[in-house]
């Protein structure tokens, strides 16, 4: 991120705010495309942080729980298990368990 950064304030410095017809255009377009990069890396990771900090702060977010560990019990054809372990938010010490009932909700199964 620096390093964009520091690329920024250099076409500024040089000319780039006042003067961008001194400046070589393909340099512009590459410092437009790593910032855009960089752009969206950061997206992917604030996006990220908001699952975490939902799951922290659960009194804020309400809605938010989820599935703890890889299942238990027998696996069906489409390899769910027969329970899974549901916790309502993080540092919590209980979980509850839910089973599997074979009946699908939308899709194609009805």
């Amino acid at each position: 991120m620096n390093k964009i950064i520091d690329e920024i304030n250099n076409y500024l410095q040089h000319g780039g705010m006042f003067n961008p017809e001194e400046i070589e255009p393909h340099k512009v377009s590459d410092m437009l495309l790593k910032c855009r990069e960089e752009i969206e890396r950061l997206i992917h990771k604030c996006d990220k942080q908001a699952v975490v900090i939902q799951r922290i702060y659960v009194d804020q977010f309400p809605d938010t729980w989820f599935v703890v560990g890889t299942g238990l019990g027998e696996r069906d054809q489409n390899n769910l298990p027969k329970y899974i372990e549901v916790c309502p938010a993080y540092g919590v010490d209980w979980t509850q368990l839910y089973e599997r009932t074979e009946r699908t909700i939308g899709g194609m199964g009805g």
